[in-house]
């Protein structure tokens, strides 16, 4: 039998090889790789040479070696019955940190506007002040619930979703043990005609698994949001902790004021204002995000929860795939 070498240092990921040859695959990089043992059935040896004759910087190496293809075969039946071993990331990857508040504050702070201006429209100092905490409270903290749902959806986005949720991109979990078990069911596959001699006629999706998101991670991230605006509140810090934000100031201007006993006479006429201090608001945004955290929609616990299903559902697909393989040898 003959045996597919590369030489990854030669390779330049021009990518020929691989659409002319099953046995070769692109890793992340473009470079090409052996899938399996490299062992090529008789029956592709002379296409198979072609392909390494024309490869530009001769990476590609065909060698002839004695191989006991009745020993390699039961070797190859009991590795294929092996039971599947997972390797998931670990929580610090996927869990919603204490330490990412200021992150995902910092990143919804410009959801509100907060012009940091003075209004002034007020006759006193105490209903300036007034004013300005009634505008915090009704511009600014009642958007705390809208603001922790940003919250999630950027914890999802950057934490949880590259673990719990399957997207064809690298660094993606699922889809990195769905590219892991496709590869291992093409070395399979090849070695298996290799040392039967015989083509094995397989499925149209026997390299496709169906299983990436389970009912249960569809369930809790389209679960309703009135439980996390609910808990929400219990961990929030009340309105008046945030009054600081809230400053006033005071401007006059000289009025003509008029007199039925003399002459008219010039005073000052007082304005007050108030004005939002908009690094103050900040420290909200904080609190914000610190009990999106506490209230805890999703944890780690979620995550392995939903991980433990995903594996459950694709060890039965792959179970299925193999036992279909060891019936066709």
């Amino acid at each position: 039998m003959y045996k597919l070498k590369v030489n990854r240092n030669e390779c330049i990921a021009c990518g020929m090889c691989a659409l002319e040859c099953k046995i070769l695959q692109e890793d992340s990089s473009g470079k090409v790789e052996v899938v399996g043992e490299g062992i090529i059935a008789d029956s592709e040896v002379g296409k198979v040479r072609n392909i390494v004759e024309l490869c530009p910087t001769s990476a590609l190496t065909l060698t002839e070696e004695f191989v006991n293809a009745a020993a390699k075969l039961t070797e190859l039946k009991e590795k294929m019955q092996k039971p599947l071993t997972f390797t998931p990331p670990s929580a610090d990857e996927y869990d919603f940190r204490l330490e990412d508040k200021d992150e995902y504050a910092e990143a919804i702070t410009g959801s509100l506007s907060v012009s940091g201006e003075y209004e002034y429209d007020y006759s006193s100092s105490s209903s300036a002040e007034s004013a300005g905490k009634a505008a915090f409270r009704d511009e600014i903290y009642s958007q705390a619930e809208a603001l922790a749902q940003q919250v999630i959806v950027m914890y999802e986005q950057r934490r949880l979703n590259k673990v719990a949720r399957y997207a064809e991109t690298n660094g993606n979990y699922k889809y990195g043990v769905h590219q892991r078990l496709i590869k291992d069911l093409r070395s399979f596959v090849n070695e298996s005609e290799s040392y039967t001699g015989k083509k094995i006629s397989l499925p149209s999706d026997f390299f496709t698994f169906r299983t990436r998101d389970t009912d249960y991670i569809n369930e809790r991230q389209d679960h309703s949001n009135d439980w996390l605006a609910g808990r929400i509140k219990e961990h929030l810090k009340p309105a008046s902790e945030f009054y600081t934000c809230v400053r006033t100031d005071r401007t006059y201007e000289y009025v003509t004021v008029s007199h039925w006993f003399g002459d008219d006479t010039r005073e000052k006429k007082y304005s007050y204002a108030y004005y939002i201090k908009p690094d103050s608001v900040a420290r909200f945004y904080r609190d914000v995000a610190r009990a999106t955290w506490k209230a805890g929609k999703y944890t780690k616990q979620f995550c392995e929860r939903e991980l433990e299903r995903f594996h459950k559902e694709i060890a039965q697909e792959w179970n299925e795939k193999i036992s279909y393989l060891l019936r066709q040898i």
